[in-house]
């Protein structure tokens, strides 16, 4: 059930944020530490972590339940992450010429990132512009109007669990130079990757132009897997169907659109049918970042396959490293004994040199596997074959989806940190 493994990836993510804020809200003295909410939000998260809750094996009654419990407990992370941020940024220094914005990084590494805001509309000519606490200006991007405000979108920098404050002003006109960002209907570019996506809107071609490398040895699609397991389909994919290419794949005629157009980011969306299933797929680059963030909107409705992103990289090597709770593994192609295997935030292909891989990140799946040196693949979807029963899976994970996956190219072997 691919709702509740990104659910799951959600509240643990969330939970881990609302602590962290709540410990520093408490060691100032500004708030009390909320352990009795915690706790109860954090039951919930458990509960649904059982061992058919989870896998995806229930009975469909009982995610009525659990998809239920997953929102409670998030809305509970969500409010005391809220209240401990609000505790912290009232003892900060938050003058500012225009709107004041807090930015809190719960991750425990300085990062980069984009932030979202949503402002009032102001009437007349002009734009937002963000001063970073190092009075640096930084361009904004609006994203869309919600009644009389405005989402927009800016580039900040926090350190690893940290909080810096940001002024947000309206402005009539400024100089903030010519953006490093290019677009065109089937072209992305920023410092950088180049990307270029083919007419049947697969992702044909990531040239990494720090590396002076192509990142991919063929096009990146979405693949059709047949599997129509021998027993117990919610629970098993068979050697017998794994180890087959792929019977298809997501083809045109694709519908491409450009979706944003800006000095923060630049994005295509790909629109495609087939097999019953509709695909949307925006591609994003962000102004000076290394990541090719590719945002996917599917409506599944396709039987007795799994869907898998596929990815047949230049840095071609024995093994893959997949990213668990504590650590790394390693691990081969596929074969009789290990062909759909878990991972948890990214998994990585270095070259056998170790002079440069990519990195493939995800924000909600835990399955993967290695068909060919060259070649790794996410696992997205999977609604199985129902010859030994359980005629209810017959349309698991049947309905609309959201997720997001990246490619990230990085120089050196760095896999193990």
């Amino acid at each position: 059930q691919a709702y509740m493994k990104r659910w799951n990836r959600k509240s643990e993510l969330l939970a881990d944020a609302a602590e962290r804020a709540s410990v520093t809200a408490m060691w100032l003295k500004a708030a009390q530490y909320p352990s009795e909410r915690l706790y109860r939000a954090w039951d919930l998260v458990l509960g649904s972590q059982m061992h058919d809750m989870l896998p995806g094996t229930s009975i469909p009654k009982a995610y009525e339940f659990c998809w239920n419990d997953y929102l409670v407990a998030q809305n509970q992370f969500a409010g005391i992450e809220t209240n401990a941020i609000a505790a912290v940024a009232a003892s900060l220094d938050t003058r500012a010429t225009g709107i004041p914005l807090v930015v809190y990084n719960p991750t425990s590494y300085a990062r980069r990132d984009v932030v979202l805001a949503r402002l009032p509309q102001r009437s007349g000519q002009g734009a937002y512009v963000v001063t970073g606490p190092d009075g640096t200006v930084h361009p904004t991007q609006v994203l869309r109007k919600i009644g009389s405000d405005v989402e927009l979108e800016f580039l900040a920098s926090s350190p690893s669990m940290g909080f810096s404050t940001w002024d947000a002003r309206w402005v009539q006109s400024a100089d903030l130079g010519a953006s490093a960002l290019k677009h065109k209907v089937y072209e992305l570019e920023n410092q950088r990757l180049r990307v270029k996506i083919n007419v049947a809107g697969d992702l044909s071609s990531v040239f990494d132009k720090v590396l002076g490398k192509e990142l991919l040895k063929r096009p990146a699609r979405l693949e059709f897997q047949y599997h129509n397991p021998s027993a117990y389909p919610a629970w098993n994919m068979d050697w017998d169907d794994a180890k087959l290419p792929p019977d298809g794949v997501v083809e045109g005629p694709a519908e491409v659109t450009i979706a944003e157009d800006g000095p923060v980011s630049v994005a295509v969306t790909v629109t495609r049918r087939s097999r019953g299933s509709r695909f949307m797929q925006t591609y994003r680059l962000i102004d000076g970042d290394d990541r090719l963030v590719v945002d996917n909107e599917i409506d599944w409705q396709t039987k007795e396959h799994a869907l898998k992103a596929s990815f047949p990289l230049t840095c071609a090597a024995p093994k893959a490293t997949y990213e668990l709770q504590v650590g790394t593994i390693e691990r081969g192609v596929n074969d009789p004994k290990k062909y759909e295997v878990p991972q948890h935030r990214w998994l990585d292909q270095t070259a056998t040199d170790g002079s440069y891989g990519v990195a493939i990140l995800n924000d909600g799946k835990y399955g993967s596997d290695k068909p060919t040196e060259d070649t790794v693949r996410l696992t997205l979807l999977y609604t199985p074959g129902v010859r030994s029963g359980f005629a209810d899976q017959a349309t698991q994970d049947f309905g609309r989806h959201h997720f997001t996956y990246a490619l990230a190219p990085h120089a050196g072997d760095w896999r193990g940190t």
